[in-house]
């Protein structure tokens, strides 16, 4: 047996399988950033096709939206080029978007590149989805100072409960020690009587705010129901 075929049968060095051995069992490489917008207005515009949805599973107290994954063909020359790349969902069912086509902006063609993606355009159901809603009319003018009213009495019922603690520590500081400093800090107001007040303006702001909301609702939606009988009718 040669020299050359006696090392190549040579185990390698300890440091070399301790090297490999990190390697194989070592965290997972960090995804790539996604590209910034610089860069995507500096690339390349494709339409995309939504292929399927992945679930995620909803962490406690809250809910993921669905990740999309998008087909891009981007074949040149007669040779076919099938990019997928990742989103996540504008919407929670992101099912419902599954063979919608979308117009996305990308940066490069690595296959394996699945933040390189930037949405310019959503289906009509996800712009609808989107749109800020704004109304107008009469109906909108009562909504809107039903809604100012709403925030008005959220706000007492909000400092009912911030000044019922000190309140009741000074009411009880008085009933200990008896020195009247109560009466001396709130002026013309009885302790008790400004306890009973802060303790009462919660309940009422808070039901008083929410019928206010009701109200509010209630015109919106009905200035909805009226916009969408005259699209059907145009």
């Amino acid at each position: 047996m040669s020299t050359e075929e006696t090392a190549g049968q040579e185990k390698p060095s300890l440091l070399r399988r301790i090297w490999k051995a990190l390697d194989e069992f070592g965290p997972p490489p960090e995804p790539r950033p996604t590209p910034s917008k610089k860069e995507f207005a500096e690339g390349r515009e494709a339409v995309g096709i939504i292929r399927y949805a992945i679930s995620n599973e909803p962490p406690e107290g809250g809910q993921w939206n669905d990740d999309l994954v998008i087909h891009i063909d981007v074949s040149d020359d007669g040779q076919p080029l099938m990019l997928e790349r990742k989103v996540m969902s504008p919407l929670p069912a992101g099912r419902k978007l599954i063979g919608a086509t979308v117009v996305v902006r990308h940066t490069t063609l690595d296959p394996d590149y699945e933040n390189d993606v930037l949405v310019t355009r959503w289906p009509w159901v996800v712009q609808q989805a989107l749109k800020p809603v704004r109304y107008k009319g009469p109906g909108a003018l009562r909504a809107r100072i039903w809604g100012i009213l709403s925030g008005c009495f959220f706000v007492i019922a909000y400092a009912g409960v911030m000044f019922t603690p000190p309140l009741l520590s000074i009411l009880i500081f008085d009933l200990l020690i008896g020195l009247g400093t109560s009466a001396e800090f709130l002026v013309g107001i009885h302790p008790a009587i400004a306890l009973a007040i802060s303790i009462g303006v919660i309940p009422a702001g808070a039901l008083v705010g929410c019928f206010c909301l009701t109200r509010r609702d209630a015109l919106r939606e009905g200035k909805r129901g009226g916009e969408e009988d005259d699209q059907r009718r145009s």
